[in-house]
This record gives structure tokens, sequence and C-alpha cells, in this order.
């Protein structure tokens, strides 16, 4: 008897061709973790240029939790949100995307079910004295095998910081 799956690809989106370290080209994925949208764009910039020293190709995977009230083919989130966050990388990001969006039970769980062994995982946050939840799963992921590098969000620059703050008041 095979145990009930805990885990769904729920879509998967590919914007890189055929272009040098797109689908055709050699090397590495480099599994860009989907954590905040500052964190995000900071790790795919890492991921890229990582990616052009060790022909590592950017892929971003996205984990949505659903709940056990529902079943797994159905999305806790409504579909426009996620095209929106994907919509917001893509303008944050210029260089070519590809998404893979993941339905789970258990976000470390199903980090484990999709996640090849030894895989390269780049995840931003914000790096804190005390542990973030992006550090804690950073811990997580280096321990149960794989290869994680933390980029801290901060690291941006100011072109998009100056974007996302909020405007200053005056008195």
């Amino acid at each position: 008897m095979h145990p009930l799956p805990t885990t769904q690809t729920a879509a998967e989106t590919d914007t890189s061709g055929l272009a040098p370290g797109g689908k055709g080209g050699r090397g590495q994925e480099a599994i860009v973790l989907f954590t905040t949208h500052a964190g995000t764009v900071a790790a795919l910039k890492s991921a890229s240029r990582l990616g052009a020293h060790l022909g590592a190709r950017p892929k971003i995977l996205m984990l949505y939790p659903v709940p056990y009230t529902l079943p797994l083919q159905k999305q806790a989130v409504p579909e426009g949100f996620l095209e929106n966050e994907v919509r917001a990388l893509k303008h944050d990001f210029p260089g070519e995307i590809s998404v893979r969006i993941c339905l789970c039970r258990h976000p470390r769980q199903g980090l484990r079910e999709v996640l090849e062994p030894h895989s390269l995982i780049v995840m931003g946050g914000k790096k804190r004295w005390w542990p973030t939840e992006e550090q804690r799963l950073a811990r997580f992921l280096q321990s149960s095998g794989y290869q994680v590098m933390f980029v801290d969000e901060r690291d941006l620059g100011t072109a998009l910081t100056a974007a996302h703050a909020p405007a200053p008041r005056h008195r």
C-alpha cells in the first residue's frame, strides 16, 4: 500500500528557452527557494552570478501549503495571487526565470520530496543574530544534506530598496 502523496506540482513555467544556461545548457540547477519577494530577488541575483561561474541554471521553487481540509489538488490561494508573485519577480529580476509551484501539506516534507539529493539551494532572507524562519529552514536543509547558500536580502542595493520603501513623512 502506497502512502498518500503530500506534494503535488501545480505549475511549471520556463522562460529560459534554449539560451545558454537554459534547458539546452550544461550544469547543475541552482534552486532558488521562494521566501519573501526581496529575499527571492536577492537570491536570484546571487544564483545568476553563481550560474555564470558554475553553469548553474536558476530555477525558483515556490511551496504553498494546503490545509488537510482541502484536497491537495486545490490551491489554498487564488491562482491570480501566484501569477502576481511571478510577475513581480520578473519585474525586479530582468533575467530569464523558470518557476515551479508545488502544493504541499508541510513545506519541509514537500522540500524533501521535490528536491534531488545534494541539490544546490539559494535562498534569501534577513540575517539576524536570532534565527529567522528562513535561517532555520536553511539550517534544516543543510542538516538534510543539501548545499545551501543564504543571501541577506538587505544586500540588494539601493534601487530595489528605494522602490519598495515607504515614502518619507514630512512634519
